[in-house]
Formats: structure tokens, sequence, C-alpha cells
């Protein structure tokens, strides 16, 4: 069992609820669980959502953001997909929704699209690389490459980086770091 405090929702003031509600499913299909109104907030409008069977929610809208506040202040919200298919869905749904700023990077550590929400909140869809190399380390992509291309691709970027290592590797030395 691990002692140590796991982060495992994100809750954002927003301006419009019901335009970021509808761009959260539909871009990353997360369902509502729940909504209401928060008494101790002055019966703000909340609503849950999650893509997670066994979390209730892992994002939570909750209206009140003053449109005069200024940008964001978040600086990213990332979420994991397991292929890259699944990260060129994301992106083509985030592109349905009239987002333009997409951005693929590679990280030698992870493929990610880095992008902002309709209210400038920044995102991130990644998946992991079986390869580990120092951060931070990040290089464009092009994500309508094959798989077998992007692959190449990225090995060939970080294969002669001194903190290359596999995966696995770096996982056993992060295990040991937080005994």
């Amino acid at each position: 069992m691990n002692a140590r405090p796991q982060l495992k929702h994100v809750g954002l003031y927003v301006q419009d609820l019901a335009r970021m509600e509808a761009f959260y499913a539909q871009v990353f299909d997360l369902v509502v669980t729940d909504r209401g109104q928060v008494a101790r907030l002055g019966n703000r409008n909340i609503v849950f959502m999650s893509a997670a069977k066994d979390a209730h929610h892992q994002m939570v809208l909750i209206d009140g953001k003053d449109p005069a506040s200024g940008p964001s202040v978040v600086f990213q919200l990332s979420f994991y997909v397991e292929t890259l298919d699944a990260l060129r869905r994301i992106d083509t749904k985030m592109r349905a929704q009239g987002v333009c700023d997409i951005t693929p990077i590679t990280h030698g550590n992870a493929w990610s699209i880095y992008a902002s929400d309709p209210e400038g909140n920044g995102l991130e869809a990644y998946l992991d690389t079986p390869w580990h190399v120092a951060q931070p380390h990040g290089r464009p992509f092009d994500l309508n490459a094959s798989d077998d291309e992007i692959w190449d691709f990225t090995q060939g970027l970080i294969k002669d980086n001194d903190t290359f290592q596999s995966r696995e590797q770096w996982m056993r030395s992060q295990e040991q770091a937080l005994r």
C-alpha cells in the first residue's frame, strides 16, 4: 500500500458550465456522475465527471469564475490514453470543437498533444513510450505518421542520450526512490 497521497481529481471554477461540460464530455469522453448546487459556496452549480469505473469523479466543474479574473492559471490537465490511435482520436475531437492550438510533442518517455480548453486551461493527452530519458526533453512529431514511423523517430532522438533507459529500468529506480 502506498502511504503517499495520490492525486485523484481536479476541480475548476468555470465561466460557462454548460460549454465546459460539453467540451470535456465530447473530447475526453467524461460522463456526468452527479450535479447539483453547493450551499457552502453560495449555491453555485457543480458538475462531477469521470471516465473511470472506480472514481465517482476525476473532474469537478463549478460555476463562478469571474470573467475579469484574467487568463487561466492552470498549466495543464493531463489525460492518459493507451495508444497513438487514441491520441489521434482526441486530436480529431479537439479540432471538431474548434481547438486549433494543438501541438504534438515527443518527450522521449511520452507522446503528447498539447492544447487549451474553451476557457484557456492547458490540456495534455499523452501515452507512455517504452523508454525513459531525463526531462525536460521535447521535440515536435508528426501525429499523422504511422505508429512505426513515430516509434523510430522517437527512438532515434533519444537512443544516444546519456540518460536513455527502458521504462522498466526507470520504474525500478523510481520504486527505490519512493521507499
